[in-house]
């Protein structure tokens, strides 16, 4: 026999068996947890906008002077930041770890490598602007 139990649901209290209610409040909290984790943590498509925006069509050739230019001083901007930094990029970038797999080599938290490829990201954009 199916439990029936009082939701509210959109402002309202409704009936509705348990199973239901159940799936109604894991759907809301993996919501939650999907909408903090994206506040949290930057994407590599953001990172890599700085090397590929552009805000107007231009011809092939111009196009890969300019890839080539901001890859330079984005090498050269990566080359200034200290060892720990570069360590962190080339983990996150070049060998593509997540930042939980990141955070066991350095004995850290998810959120702490975040945070510190955060900073590394402000510096770097700022370095390249």
């Amino acid at each position: 026999m199916n439990d029936i139990v009082v939701i509210e649901y959109n402002g309202e209290q409704v009936s509705v068996p348990k199973e239901v209610a159940d799936f109604l409040e894991q759907d809301r909290k993996r919501e939650q947890a999907q909408e903090k984790q994206d506040q949290r943590h930057l994407s590599k498509s953001e990172f890599e906008t700085v090397l590929f925006c552009s805000d107007s069509v231009r011809r092939p050739v111009e196009d890969t002077v300019l890839r080539n230019l901001r890859l330079e001083n984005l090498r050269k901007a990566v080359g200034n930041l200290d060892d720990q930094g570069q360590d962190l990029i080339s983990l996150r970038y070049g060998g593509e770890l997540t930042m939980e797999e990141i955070g066991k080599v350095y004995g850290i938290s998810k959120m702490a490598v975040s945070k510190r490829l955060k900073k590394l990201h402000e510096k770097l954009r700022n370095s390249v602007s």
